[in-house]
């Protein structure tokens, strides 16, 4: 079997990515694109503070083995549904040689348009889905394989492949908190894509894919992304706890007792902290987490479709991803997700959430 790390093969065992799209709704609820699926043991490699410890490529000029590590490029945000599917489908038809795409759930749409017209222009499509959700992706694997994508089932050591992101000619990537329906993740849900043409990201996302589809073990000893069940336990509560003066929330779920913990401290600290969660008529879950945050004082609201999942730290850094605040999420499935230091990158998370706020009815 084969371990890699970063994106060169070495040797080992375990399991299979793909990385030419990201998204993932919550299973744990069986709730249409309920992305409620959440877990994350560490499988080593992370420091205290939960960045990866270890060397990294020597030809990335940049240092990224921590996830505030600064990119030679700013991400770029795009909330939807106000950006559309532009920044999926532009992105895929770009393409000249190669798209790699891990996805929980696929759909109709133009993402599936350009899938299956880029692998019968010749591109080598390859693709990931997540077998927990044949009931849905049964019909896309098969018309998918008919057009000449090579596709593949997720490997079941993980409890759900809830991961959404793709990478174009291993140089763009686009990854994303919503699946690839149009009807549903992009043009109701409030979801938000990434576009990163960071080179160590790539090569990182690139390695995931690779293990993934063939069901080996990844070794990441350096990398920004937050990974799960790599590090993104302790990444996402190392960006929770970094906290000194704000602290959004914009989440489907906040279930997880550890970020419960933490969010506590941060206000008790006297954090301002907000929250905005999906509808307990959608995520039931969320009856709870709306009166524990009320007990601490800290305002919460609902909007309709929020299948986020996005935090932002003093207005100075944040996390998006498909990682929802749960313990499967965090522990058991494959989630994937970045920590953003760019303002350009940033500041469209905090402009959705002033939005959403304003729109957003109190629990």
């Amino acid at each position: 079997m084969r371990t890699y790390i970063g994106a060169k093969v070495l040797k080992s065992a375990c399991f299979v990515l793909l990385l030419v799209g990201c998204g993932g709704n919550n299973p744990d609820s069986g709730v249409r694109g309920g992305d409620l699926a959440n877990g994350g043991g560490d499988l080593g490699g992370t420091g205290a503070d939960g960045d990866m410890v270890g060397g990294g490529d020597s030809a990335d000029p940049l240092p990224h083995c921590n996830a505030t590590d600064p990119r030679s490029v700013a991400p770029v945000v795009y909330p939807t549904p106000e950006a559309g599917e532009a920044p999926y489908v532009d992105a895929l038809m770009s393409a000249q040689k190669s798209i790699r795409v891990e996805i929980y759930e696929m759909g109709v749409g133009g993402i599936l348009t350009a899938l299956e017209a880029q692998a019968k222009a010749g591109v080598s499509v390859r693709m990931i889905l997540d077998k927990s959700e044949i009931s849905t992706n049964q019909k896309y694997f098969d018309d998918l394989v008919q057009a000449g994508v090579q596709v593949e089932w997720s490997d079941p050591q993980f409890t759900y492949q809830h991961v959404k992101f793709f990478v174009i000619d291993e140089r763009v990537a686009v990854l994303s908190t919503g699946n690839y329906s149009y009807q549903y993740s992009i043009n109701l849900e409030r979801n938000f894509a990434v576009r990163d043409t960071d080179p160590a990201d790539i090569a990182d996302m690139i390695a995931i894919f690779d293990a993934d589809f063939t069901r080996v073990t990844p070794t990441l000893s350096c990398t920004r992304m937050v990974i799960s069940p790599i590090n993104a336990r302790a990444r996402i509560l190392a960006e929770i706890n970094s906290a000194t003066s704000t602290l959004t929330i914009e989440s489907m779920q906040f279930a997880d007792s550890d970020v419960r913990s933490a969010v506590q401290a941060r206000k008790q600290a006297g954090v301002d902290v907000r929250a905005l969660i999906a509808d307990a008529g959608w995520v039931s879950e969320n009856a709870a987490a709306a009166t524990f945050l009320k007990g601490l004082s800290i305002p919460v609201k609902y909007i309709p479709h929020m299948h986020t999942k996005a935090l932002v730290v003093d207005g100075k850094t944040a996390y998006v991803g498909s990682e929802n605040l749960s313990y499967t999420s965090l522990n058991k499935n494959r989630e994937m997700g970045v920590i953003l230091t760019d303002a350009s990158s940033i500041q469209p998370l905090m402009d959705t959430f002033e939005k959403d706020w304003a729109a957003g009815v109190d629990f």
